[in-house]
């Protein structure tokens, strides 16, 4: 049984709203407002940190989330496709904070480096020559930079190294295990502020 995958959940709200009924952007906002503060990281670095989407966020991008205003979604699919269109443009103050945070490249120095194991959806960049997956974003949505629009980089990591990861399977979330860095990746589809170097990558399964 899959576990819905609720860390990163409060993007929807924006990144979706053209494609999202009412009950699921209602859904995204209550989760947004039980979203987990940035915890300390273990001091032993051998130690595979479990991560959630909201662990990438600094502090102060952190607090910008959790103070997000409200997006009406008044009007239906047409009010949402102005929303997407207008975050960086718009005089309104409740926009301009919504394109702070959806266009955010800040990153916690402190997880470079580190060993992480993280869950989230495939995006896949390269192939090699049998049609496997061999590097991909990371994302914490299903449809993120294809369906609707890509989360901030901050939101995405860049994966590399992957190995028999077939194409097929992009519909189901994982465990994406490797080393974290700091790293920027640029990509016609999105851009990532960080980057990972696979180990392990294991299906995403709640018992």
């Amino acid at each position: 049984m899959f576990k819905p995958l609720l860390v990163g959940s409060w993007l929807v709200l924006v990144a979706s709203a053209p494609l999202q009924a009412a009950e699921t952007a209602k859904a995204a906002e209550k989760a947004a407002e039980k979203a987990p503060a940035a915890r300390v990281l273990p001091a032993d670095k051998s130690k595979v940190i479990e991560l959630e989407w909201t662990d990438l966020l600094p502090d102060a991008d952190l607090q910008k989330m959790e103070a997000l205003p409200e997006v009406s979604h008044e009007g239906g699919e047409a009010a949402g496709s102005a929303i997407n269109k207008n975050l960086n443009t718009s005089n309104d103050p409740s926009m301009k904070a919504w394109a702070d945070v959806m266009s955010s490249a800040n990153v916690r120095g402190e997880l470079n480096g580190r060993l992480v194991k993280i869950p989230g959806f495939v995006v896949p960049i390269e192939y090699d020559a049998d049609q496997n997956i061999t590097a991909f974003f990371l994302v914490p949505y299903f449809g993120a930079c294809i369906h609707v629009p890509p989360p901030p980089p901050n939101q995405i990591v860049y994966v590399s190294g992957a190995k028999n990861l077939k194409a097929d399977l992009i519909y189901n979330p994982f465990w994406i295990e490797g080393t974290l860095t700091t790293d920027t990746m640029s990509h016609d589809l999105a851009n990532s502020a960080y980057s990972l170097k696979v180990s392990k990558i294991s299906e995403y399964v709640y018992e």
